[in-house]
């Protein structure tokens, strides 16, 4: 396994990892701490003892790669593989019993994704996606629904980023889709993946919140990247100004919401 990273059986393993971690951690008691100074982030018990077992267990199935997760992140800067985790994404809505959280990990060669699966807890799908094999839900290839409904996911952040900078852009978007947010950055990542929602926009989701389910959008046929492009990657732990949807619908809005960046943010586009 170690000799492959990407085989079949990886991702078999890791599938099989997270719902069985997730039940037993949701078994024990929770507590709830804040997290920063406003009292709008929280943390919880299982996010942190998720994301100790994931750091275990991860390190386990692939020998010699490095386990980095959101809490107390710490940027890794070595050749070999590094599993990118996001323990529970949503901590917010599971605290309120919204349901809408999500267990993410992707796995990076090179920085760049090359398997991930993200577990909807409260629903109990899990989408996985290997590197040029496509995306699955459950096991099963996953295939892009096609209806009437026109919905986009687009964060808080951004929608005042458009407000404060480019009104025209929102009266545009606003014109062209019902708007939604659910809350878990992975989940809204899968949701394109479904064909549920057109478009995932954010400005302040992080790569940890992003890249596992971006691959699988990706491997679902749609587009991901920066609708402000930079010459040099972004930093895990920054903001990723990220847009994933199909191809024409991203070609459009790209530049839209680029807009919201100013001169600087453009001169840099590589």
């Amino acid at each position: 396994m170690a000799s492959d990273p990407v085989s079949s059986d990886l991702h078999d393993a890791l599938c099989d990892l997270l719902p069985r971690l997730v039940q037993e951690i949701l078994a024990q008691k929770v507590e709830t701490q804040d997290k920063g100074e406003d009292g709008l982030d929280l943390v919880t018990s299982v996010d942190l003892a998720m994301q100790s077992r994931l750091t275990t267990e991860l390190a386990a199935l692939l020998p010699g790669s490095v386990v980095v997760g959101e809490e107390d992140y710490a940027a890794h800067d070595g050749d070999g593989p590094v599993w990118l985790v996001d323990p529970l994404d949503g901590t917010v809505n599971f605290v309120a019993q919204l349901p809408a959280y999500s267990v993410a990990v992707v796995l990076l060669q090179a920085g760049q994704p090359v398997l991930s699966a993200v577990y909807d807890i409260p629903q109990g799908d899990l989408y996985s996606a290997q590197a040029g094999t496509g995306a699955r839900l459950n096991g099963a290839p996953l295939i892009r629904r096609s209806h009437k409904a026109r919905l986009a996911i687009v964060s808080s952040g951004l929608l005042k980023d458009l407000a404060a900078t480019a009104p025209d852009a929102l009266v545009e978007l606003l014109g062209a889709f019902k708007l939604r947010n659910f809350g878990s950055q992975a989940l809204h990542m899968c949701y394109a993946a479904a064909g549920r929602v057109s478009l995932v926009a954010s400005r302040e989701a992080k790569g940890w919140d992003d890249l596992a389910g971006a691959l699988i959008a990706e491997e679902a046929g749609l587009t991901y990247g920066s609708y402000a492009p930079s010459s040099m990657p972004r930093p895990m732990d920054e903001n990723q100004l990220s847009l994933c949807a199909p191809a024409e619908i991203f070609e459009h809005y790209a530049p839209l919401f680029a807009r919201t960046c100013g001169q600087d943010a453009r001169s840099d586009q590589g």
